[in-house]
């Protein structure tokens, strides 16, 4: 693996620094106190009930429109469901 400029313009060394580097950078501590406004908003959208009033029930044929827009060439997801 590469390495990697870092936001202080220093490099990651070696692939241990640089896997560490990726997961600080896409993946920080989720802690509240270095929040900034996007991430209060997502904080408190997850905190909103699921189902609302006005929730509608899928139609059997927007089921089928969307399931015949699904890729056969793409992998499954974590549901290991495939397009199949």
């Amino acid at each position: 693996m590469t390495t990697l400029e870092k936001e202080d313009g220093t490099y990651t060394t070696d692939t241990r620094s640089t896997i560490f580097h990726i997961r600080e950078h896409f993946a920080p501590d989720d802690r509240k106190d270095s929040d900034n406004e996007l991430h209060k908003e997502f904080r408190k959208d997850v905190q909103k009930p699921l189902d609302t009033a006005d929730d509608k029930a899928f139609t059997k044929e927007e089921i089928i429109v969307v399931l015949k827009k699904l890729s056969s060439k793409k992998a499954p997801g974590e549901d290991g469901l495939t397009s199949e």
